[in-house]
């Protein structure tokens, strides 16, 4: 089976060439619209490159800044661990200095061997107690 020839005679060749330029038309639309497409994809990746630097820039300032306050925190454990080891230290000097008097005391006095009662004391008379030394406190811890 053969199929017949297309007869190229004018009113053929016409319509081939509208068929043709139809086409042509089309393609130059769409090529249109696919540039300006394009267009508007440049411009908004170009504004998400600028978001995306800009977040990245934020986040090395909050980094900074939570690495400034991380420092500035451990400075300030570091200060207070310094102060409380220092009252430490103090308190337990104090706490020897006691014991050390204690000892003293109970070695140089003699032992009694039977048990008297003091004397009721009398109106007139005036109950003294041994004076301590008066231990200065420890100041206050300053933060600035």
């Amino acid at each position: 089976m053969s199929l017949p020839q297309i007869v190229l005679d004018t009113p053929t060749l016409k319509l081939i060439l509208c068929i043709v330029g139809g086409l042509l038309l089309i393609a130059m639309v769409r090529i249109i619209f696919l540039l300006r497409t394009n267009s508007r994809l440049r411009e908004s990746t170009s504004k998400m490159e600028k978001q995306v630097l800009t977040q990245h820039q934020e986040i090395l300032a909050v980094r900074q800044d939570s690495n400034a306050w991380r420092g500035e925190l451990q400075r300030m454990f570091d200060a207070f661990r310094a102060e409380f080891f220092n009252r430490l230290v103090e308190s337990e000097k104090r706490y020897q200095d006691i014991q050390q008097r204690q000892a003293a005391a109970t070695t140089t006095a003699a032992p009694v061997k039977s048990f008297t009662p003091p004397p009721p004391p009398t109106s007139a008379a005036v109950l003294e107690s041994p004076v301590e030394p008066v231990v200065a406190p420890v100041p206050a811890i300053t933060i600035s």
